[in-house]
């Protein structure tokens, strides 16, 4: 079974210069710690984390799970179709994303076929259960297994 997990960071501070070093905001920080509740409680397969490298997804993240993760600067600046690009590369079954919008939510609507767009700390887990390779995973053909 393929898994995809997406997660867009909590809410930012105000913008500075430059954006990758917006913190989470009180509001942000509040809706991480709600999200790593819900979390908690959700059956979480293993896998692999993304992370980009912006600070206020990089602080998502250390709220939300303790897990190792491939912290990428490529994640800040890529579209949602480089997303997906570099997702399908993956050599795992079930990968975490923890990113920015639009993309995030470019990739959400592209595999399952339905308009997701992703508040900030929301999560969608898309599954594909009688699939096992990356390479076999196309557009509109994800499970909506759960949405937060």
């Amino acid at each position: 079974m393929i898994e995809l997990i997406l997660i867009r960071h909590a809410h930012a501070g105000p913008y500075t210069s430059p954006d990758e070093a917006r913190h989470l905001s009180e509001r942000g920080i509040s809706e991480a710690r709600n999200l790593a509740k819900i979390l908690a409680d959700y059956p979480l397969p293993d896998g692999i984390w993304y992370v980009s490298d912006a600070i206020r997804t990089l602080e998502t993240y250390q709220i939300i799970t303790d897990k190792p993760a491939e912290v990428s600067n490529d994640w800040y600046h890529a579209s949602g179709p480089a997303y997906w690009e570099k997702l399908r590369q993956s050599a795992v079954s079930c990968v975490y994303l923890v990113a920015h919008n639009p993309s995030i939510s470019y990739v959400a609507s592209y595999l399952s076929g339905e308009e997701i767009q992703m508040d900030t700390a929301n999560f969608v887990h898309l599954q594909w259960p009688t699939l096992d390779d990356w390479e076999q995973v196309t557009q509109g053909s994800a499970t909506v297994k759960a949405r937060f």
